[in-house]
């Protein structure tokens, strides 16, 4: 199996999971953490395998071509349905309420040009979400993002990313209209490997993002590792285990103080690929946050339902 190959099978978990963490974090601070792992958007895309290819010349005869790297699809557009259960809807530490709450999600990428190692990408997403107990926590929000991905080696297992994105979060209520505007600069290096001969994959993200926004009580700057575990049941099938360990300084919280937290995000993801167009996935997953100030600290444990599928051409 070509290394290629296996980042396809890396890709699905980890848009399943990307999926998951965005729909699970809108509560957080009451709704304004819609974007919370936007700096894992580069790998919404789906891509194909690397084929062999042979070129004839005049006076060496037939070349067969050792490695070309495909060129990316010009345009995505894609659309997720998440169905989520909440143990702790507004994030608080005592007298917690539970919900169920649907994130459907459309988004369009354009990459305008790309190199061999250098890959740009704009990408636009619209989302909604809507809880069945507490409509005040229901809430629209756009965004758009500019990725630049660089990679590190010829078979893409070392790269790195740097992105910014802009986003509004508003209302469903006209009389409310937009609530929240806030800008995301994320750093990231990414490194893929595969577990010796068995059929396990590894990935692992560290890196680091600032977040400024209008109101400005949940702006901040967080150093993070993701990493995450593929084993393939099939080939159209993976379990994959997720950490996310990620420590977050606020720089104007409503107390006054100094505000750190320890954030811990661990889970699971059962994936299914039918076909390169869709995703289906159930996951679950416990987040813990772990505060300088108490009354921030909260626990949440969160199944979700995934439902994703985008086009490119």
């Amino acid at each position: 199996m070509s290394f290629t190959f296996m980042r396809n099978r890396l890709v699905v978990p980890a848009l399943c999971v990307f999926l998951s963490a965005v729909a699970s974090a809108p509560a957080q601070d009451v709704r304004v953490e819609t974007q919370q792992q936007a700096q894992a958007r580069n790998e919404n895309t789906l891509e194909q395998p690397e084929t062999p290819e042979e070129v004839t010349d005049p006076e060496l005869g037939d070349i067969n071509v050792v490695s070309r790297q495909p060129r990316p699809k010009m345009f995505t557009f894609s659309t997720g349905q998440t169905f989520n259960y909440s143990s702790n809807a507004f994030l608080v530490r005592d007298d917690t309420e539970s919900a169920f709450f649907w994130n459907g999600r459309v988004g369009a990428s354009f990459v305008p040009y790309a190199t061999r190692n250098f890959t740009p990408t704009l990408t636009f997403d619209q989302n909604w979400f809507r809880y069945d107990r507490f409509s005040e926590l229901n809430f629209d929000s756009q965004s758009l993002q500019l990725d630049l991905k660089y990679d590190l080696n010829r078979d893409d297992t070392w790269y790195v990313i740097g992105s910014y994105a802009i986003a509004r979060l508003y209302s469903p209520d006209a009389s409310t209209g937009e609530f929240y505007r806030y800008g995301f600069l994320n750093g990231s290096i990414t490194h893929l490997m595969r577990l010796g001969t068995t059929p396990i994959n590894l990935g692992m993200t560290g890196g680091t993002y600032w977040r400024h926004g209008d109101p400005s009580l949940s702006d901040r700057v967080s150093g993070y590792l993701n990493v995450s575990a593929i084993y393939s049941i099939r080939e159209n099938i993976q379990l994959s285990g997720f950490t996310r360990p990620e420590l977050q300084h606020y720089t104007h919280d409503a107390s006054g103080s100094s505000r750190e937290d320890f954030n811990l995000t661990v889970g699971a993801t059962l994936s299914w690929t039918p076909n390169q167009y869709m995703a289906l996935a159930a996951t679950a997953s416990y987040i813990g946050n772990f505060s300088t100030v108490s009354e921030r600290r909260y626990d949440l444990v969160t199944p979700s339902l995934v439902l994703a599928a985008q086009f490119a051409f």
